[in-house]
């Protein structure tokens, strides 16, 4: 099986997982992406969220980083219209979905917004693993363990 073929496998396997999202393909960065969007009302995390997973791919650092920022924007552009910070919060996942040893990058990744999260994950098809930034900013210390979760058993090949 190809590349291709094992990421179109992945984005099945993911819509399974993730039937109560709205799916969507869009173009983000200039390559057609597929998106999984839901809005929910969260007491944790103290209003509507907006969580998007947006599976892309990506070959190099470079890709992998550029990617992960424009999927984090395309998650401003469908987020609810509460502010950030005052009832609106956003958390995006951009899946980036390779063959391509991207560890380094992943490791060393940590983009940080206000009132709102951009976990990028790795997911490598051929070997049924993710990767993602094992490191937790304090501001996020509430947060990340459920973010490793659903990287771990969501997004798992």
């Amino acid at each position: 099986m190809g590349f291709d073929a094992a990421a179109e496998k992945y984005i099945q396997t993911l819509a399974g997982r993730l039937s109560d999202f709205e799916r969507t393909s869009t173009t983000v960065n200039d390559q057609r992406v597929t998106v999984f969007h839901d809005r929910s009302l969260e007491i944790s995390k103290f209003g509507l969220v907006d969580t998007v997973f947006v599976v892309g791919t990506a070959d190099t650092p470079a890709e992998a980083a550029s990617f992960s920022e424009a999927a984090f924007e395309y998650g401003l552009s469908v987020k609810s219209k509460l502010p950030r910070g005052l009832g609106g919060n956003l958390v995006v996942y951009p899946v980036v979905v390779t063959d391509t040893d991207l560890t380094e990058w992943i490791s060393e990744y940590a983009p940080k917004h206000w009132s709102a999260f951009e976990f990028p994950v790795v997911v490598y098809p051929a070997e049924s693993t993710v990767d993602y930034n094992l490191s937790t900013p304090i501001w996020g210390l509430i947060y990340y363990k459920g973010f490793r979760e659903t990287a771990d058993t969501t997004l798992h090949p």
